[in-house]
């Protein structure tokens, strides 16, 4: 599946095609895969190519020697990104998350061109989205979110970008595509628990809102979503992420795209946790409508009967930039 982005998801500056497969940033130069499926992106032109790349084949058949033999590499030399990358990847398919993610941790301090930033996103995403669902087919308990936050967070802390928003839609893209190609066939269910979690977490950290009604559209469509009967299919999620799309695209009809950058360029892994409160405020709401009030009284709106249609146009409104801090008041 094709990655279309219009803006460097990393720091908001134009992008130009480099052949067929990435996208690079003409201000910040880092490179964003237009195919999110190669794992081994991050191997690519490294001497070690080959052995890395044939440890990673045959981990599903021996995980043992390949464990032994990306150790021995870490052992023999001076300890490099793209190693530890891929022992944490022959770990997770172990099945030791924990040490997976010590491994990935210390290869992402290890990371020397930033400028690969994202190939390095791709291949823990995939492997990442093989946890979540190995842990759900053997009722094995693990927190994705809690679990994907703190990848995020060392990539962020790593690379002083933010990161929370690609590593969420890349690893939602993954999940597509296993639906897609069939590999999850009879493990539905384990698509449409992840997916709303995903979903919560991309509308509060994708950075472009563009991307989000994309896969806002795409969901719906997955998920079967009818305007005219949610209600009694229990989809009043799904209704209210239409009812997002549709502020998004009403609101920002008419932007130029120095709007749509400062929007990107604004928004960060810090302050979008603001956003991430009031998301998931919403999502809530859904179901226990008391909690519009709390909504309204941090809301911009004065009406007296702030509804789920007011909430959800304050959020766009929110994220587009169309209401302005109130000044705080002075001493």
């Amino acid at each position: 599946m094709a990655f279309t982005i219009r803006l460097c998801p990393y720091c908001g500056g134009g992008i130009s095609a480099d052949g067929t497969s990435y996208y690079v940033c003409n201000e910040c130069g880092k490179k964003t895969s237009r195919s999110r499926t190669n794992a081994k992106a991050f191997l690519l032109g490294k001497p070690y190519e080959a052995e890395c790349s044939d440890i990673m084949t045959r981990m599903y058949a021996d995980p043992k020697e390949s464990l032994e033999r990306i150790s021995a590499m870490i052992e023999s030399g001076e300890p490099n990104a793209d190693f530890y990358f891929t022992r944490g990847i022959v770990l997770s398919v172990m099945g030791e998350d924990g040490k997976a993610f010590n491994d990935w941790k210390k290869g992402i301090s290890c990371i020397e061109d930033l400028n690969n930033l994202d190939a390095y996103i791709m291949a823990i995403s995939k492997q990442v989205m093989e946890i979540i669902c190995t842990k759900e087919r053997e009722f094995l308990a693990f927190k994705p979110i809690e679990y994907i936050d703190l990848l995020s967070t060392e990539f962020r802390l790593k690379s002083d970008v933010p990161c929370k928003g690609i590593l969420y839609i890349t690893i939602y893209r993954d999940f597509k595509m296993m639906m897609q190609s069939g590999n999850l066939d009879g493990d539905e269910d384990i698509y449409s628990s992840i997916i709303p979690k995903l979903l919560d977490k991309i509308i509060a950290y994708s950075r472009d809102f563009r991307t989000t009604v994309g896969i806002i559209e795409e969901i719906l469509e997955d998920f079967h979503y009818n305007v005219e009967t949610y209600a009694e299919d229990d989809n009043q999620w799904l209704h209210l992420c239409d009812m997002l799309k549709d502020a998004f695209l009403r609101l920002s009809d008419g932007f130029t795209e120095e709007q749509i950058v400062g929007v990107i360029r604004h928004w960060n892994d810090e302050n979008m946790f603001e956003l991430e409160y009031w998301a998931d405020e919403l999502m809530k709401s859904v179901s226990d409508k008391t909690i519009l009030q709390a909504l309204r009284r941090l809301s911009s709106s004065n009406s007296d009967n702030f509804d789920l249609d007011e909430a959800v146009e304050d959020y766009a409104k929110r994220f587009l930039l169309l209401i302005q801090k109130e000044p705080e008041p002075s001493e």
